[in-house]
């Protein structure tokens, strides 16, 4: 009878969510017929129309790049399987997809600069790792896909439905003021060498803007795809890096509160702006997948040395892919040094604070190069390594469970922390309407909404039942303060910034809380409050209630000037990505999506030229006088070049806090950039000043459309010599590597047949 009875629970269950999904496909109908006046317009077979062009392009550097990010990835979580053996197999993937990232980093700080960051290197120590695993195999245990990973995986689902189009039809990062990413990976892969302070070749924007740790990584992904353009690589990487944000929120929910919180919270990323500003793949938004997983594995309430010491080296890459993101995140993982001390757990205590200086000096690179502080090799690379045996040393300090943790503190802990930073919201909103957390509402009503309730809730919850499950909560509060923090902070630095570079330093640090901060981690208590009703009241119902809220289009601005940092719909979501998809992004340019037309393709074929022949080093700069260097109407050849562009404005504001500490120069600076003599000039535009055609000790090289180039007399051609086993030195080291395993595998097969 009771059998029979768990059947028609079964079924009825069965039937539940079948009405479920059909409701949600009704609702995803109705949600389309409502944005047929929308202005994107959500078409698949527009879209399919469009990518036709680049698909064979961006369809096999897509396949080279998500085989390579995951055969890695599996070898990295093989090992890490090897050294935790009782390690998750689903936190060994993240860490092997997230500490790729921190390899590539290491990696090219270690050999880059000496020229040995390059294709035989990766390959090698892929082969090396991959033999070393066939070898020896780690212990694999899967277990069943939990509420929050489908959740997760879900989200991801939803975004590839537009995403992968839009992926496809992109061989060009398909946002406006991202190009800067993509030129710098291109210098390494053109000049074969990675130079930590001369990794700029776009010139448009300050040494601050350089993210060293961005950079390596889709350098490693090109040289393991072995693709020629960075920005195929790039884009390629598009879905795939969403996923690794959308599991990385997951995990960063299940630390701080449950695993159902974590899969809602990754479903909500898409009522922010990240995921329109992460089709950039820049690293103010594609930051939030390495610090939240970094995050994730520091805090985990489980103790796990591995996990903590890779969170560690995460986060400190994460601030060498955006400063001030990674900085933030840095500041919440040290708030969590308190609550273990309330917890009497000294081990940890300890082993985070060396935990944590090895992470600042795994960033050190960062502050560095966006100081403009040069070092001399192998200053970086030696405080890198150091940083890592800080940390390895560091979580050591942690051996077995601490036996006097008491987590009772935590209790009052937790509330406190929650109910003063909603009463300091409620003041600041009293005291000032437009206060930060007033434009976060004004922009993402709903999910701030959620976020609060969820934020009572998670108060109301610790205080009844303890702080046992869920000890480090209030975490996240640390997290959302900063928003506040930052007001303060911008009235105290915005009088004492002086020039652009400054400038622009302090008023991006407000942009950046209330545009990405802020909402990413509105996600994470709003997760919360659908949890409790998902695990405690009804799965089908909370499910169904959920994805309503987030695919239908509830609020439609009519003519918006910028959708991108206002709440919007799962479809509305598709329509932008659909439709960018079917028509490029790069409109004005001659190809909506290369950015390059017939005229501006044989600057690109000649300029390589000039880099085969040996005239063009790392050391060139080319003078390009153009009317202005928006990105709608700059020819920015360092795209697919890597060479250094020094632009010479004539609509040039000197005061443009955007160009502040940039190589971009104006009219008033033509006699004495002419003076210097540059191996190069490019006439975008026809010069104001009596040049000459072709100046003064010049020859003209290219004359295509309005485009022409000059080269100077003296320039002569010497091809670079490239010593085959030094390019190859880790490489050979690793094959030696794989025949010294493989001969010591052949004499244990052997001795095992004799006995």
């Amino acid at each position: 009878m009771a059998e029979g009875s768990a059947k028609l629970g079964d079924r009825g269950d069965r039937r539940q969510w079948i009405a479920v999904w059909i409701g949600l496909a009704i609702v995803t109908l109705l949600a389309i017929h409502r944005l047929r006046d929308f202005p994107a317009h959500l078409s698949f077979v527009d879209a399919f129309q469009g990518i036709r062009t680049v698909l064979p392009v961006t369809a096999w550097a897509a396949t080279k790049v998500w085989i390579f990010w995951a055969w890695s990835a599996a070898i990295l979580a093989g090992l890490a399987l090897k050294l935790d053996r009782e390690l998750e197999v689903s936190d060994a993937l993240l860490a092997g997809a997230g500490g790729l990232w921190v390899f590539a980093y290491l990696l090219g700080n270690l050999l880059g600069p000496i020229g040995l960051y390059n294709t035989p290197t990766v390959w090698g120590l892929l082969a090396l790792g991959s033999v070393y695993l066939w070898r020896r195999p780690p212990t694999i245990r899967f277990g069943a896909w939990t509420a929050g990973q489908k959740l997760a995986a879900l989200a991801t689902a939803l975004l590839a439905i537009s995403y992968l189009p839009l992926q496809l039809g992109s061989p060009v990062p398909p946002f406006m003021d991202v190009l800067s990413y993509p030129s710098s990976v291109q210098r390494i892969l053109t000049f074969h060498v990675y130079l930590p302070f001369d990794n700029d070749p776009y010139g448009c924007w300050g040494p601050y803007a350089q993210t060293p740790g961005l950079e390596l990584f889709y350098v490693l992904l090109a040289l393991g795809s072995h693709a020629r353009f960075a920005t195929l690589a790039e884009t390629a990487a598009m879905l795939p890096m969403s996923a690794l944000m959308f599991f990385a929120t997951y995990r960063l929910g299940k630390t701080l509160f449950n695993d159902t919180a974590g899969g809602v919270a990754a479903l909500f990323i898409f009522s922010t702006c990240i995921l329109r500003r992460a089709q950039g793949m820049r690293g103010t938004a594609v930051d939030f997948a390495l610090l939240g997983l970094g995050l994730a594995f520091f805090l985990d309430p489980g103790r796990r040395r591995l996990l903590m010491a890779l969170g560690a080296a995460m986060l400190g890459t994460a601030v060498a892919a955006h400063a001030i993101d990674g900085a933030f995140a840095m500041v919440v993982a040290s708030a969590a040094l308190i609550f273990w001390l309330l917890e009497r757990d000294f081990q940890r205590v300890e082993a985070g604070v060396m935990s944590l200086a090895g992470a600042t000096l795994i960033a050190l690179p960062e502050l560095a190069i966006g100081m403009a502080r040069p070092l001399r090799y192998p200053i970086l690379p030696l405080c890198l390594l150091a940083g890592v045996v800080l940390i390895v040393a560091g979580v050591n300090r942690i051996r077995g469970d601490s036996s006097t943790r008491d987590r009772a503190r935590l209790r009052g802990l937790n509330v406190a922390m929650i109910a003063v930073f909603v009463l300091a919201v409620l003041y600041r909103h009293a005291v000032d309407p437009y206060s930060i957390y007033a434009q976060v509402a004004g922009n993402l009503p709903l999910l701030t909404l959620f976020c609060f309730a969820g934020l009572v809730v998670a108060g109301g919850t610790i205080y009844g039942e303890g702080a046992s499950a869920m000890p480090y909560a209030a975490i996240v509060v640390v997290a959302l303060t900063l928003g506040i923090v930052g007001e303060y902070l911008d009235a105290i630095l915005r009088p004492i910034s002086h020039g652009p570079a400054t400038g622009m330093m302090v008023s991006d640090l407000q942009i950046k809380l209330w545009d990405y901060w802020i909402p990413y981690f509105l996600t994470l208590p709003a997760g919360f409050l659908f949890s409790v009703a998902y695990d405690r009241w009804s799965r089908p119902v909370t499910f169904f209630a959920l994805l309503t809220i987030l695919i239908y289009p509830w609020n439609q601005i009519k003519d918006p000037v910028d959708y991108d940092s206002v709440e919007h719909s799962i479809t509305e979501q598709w329509a932008f990505n659909l439709h960018t998809a079917a028509a490029g992004y790069w409109a004005g340019q001659p190809d909506r999506r290369w950015t390059f037309g017939e005229q501006e393709r044989p600057l690109i074929d000649l300029l390589e030229k000039e880099i085969a022949a040996g005239r063009i080093t790392t050391a060139t700069h080319i003078l390009h006088l153009a009317n202005d260097i928006s990105s709608w109407s700059l020819v920015q050849f360092p795209v697919l070049t890597g060479i250094n562009d020094d632009p010479l404005e004539y609509q040039h504001d000197p005061n443009n806090l955007w160009e502040g500490g940039s190589r971009v120069r104006g009219l008033p600076d033509l006699p004495a950039a002419l003076a210097a003599r540059p191996p190069y000039i490019l006439e975008q535009v026809p010069a104001r000043a009596p040049l000459g055609d072709p100046p003064d000790g010049y020859d003209q090289i290219l004359n295509s459309g309005y485009l022409r180039l000059y080269r100077r007399h003296d320039l002569t051609a010497t091809p670079a010599h490239r010593d085959f086993l030094y390019r190859n030195l880790v490489a050979i080291a690793a094959i030696i590597g794989i025949i010294v395993m493989m001969r010591r595998r052949g004499s244990a097969d052997g001795d095992a047949s004799a006995v």
